[in-house]
């Protein structure tokens, strides 16, 4: 799994393309690729989106887990 700064680079995108692809700001694309914080899953979606991967195949993300899928039923 590779983390989000190492998916950005691989595109050849800068912080401030991803966060104007993304719509959020460079300061949330920044915090997040430091670790200072764990985005709202919308953000992690939007992000995700911009650079054309799943949110799972990012390390910073993968706090989030399966948020946003369906919980399995219990038998």
């Amino acid at each position: 799994m590779k983390t989000l700064r190492e998916h950005r680079h691989a595109q050849f995108i800068s912080i401030e393309d991803l966060a104007a692809k993304a719509k959020v700001s460079t300061k949330t694309i920044v915090d997040t690729e430091l670790g200072r914080t764990q985005p709202k899953f919308r953000t992690i979606r939007k992000i995700s989106e911009a650079l054309g991967i799943d949110p799972s195949e990012v390390e910073e993300f993968a706090a989030v887990g399966d948020m946003g899928k369906a919980a399995p039923v219990a038998a």
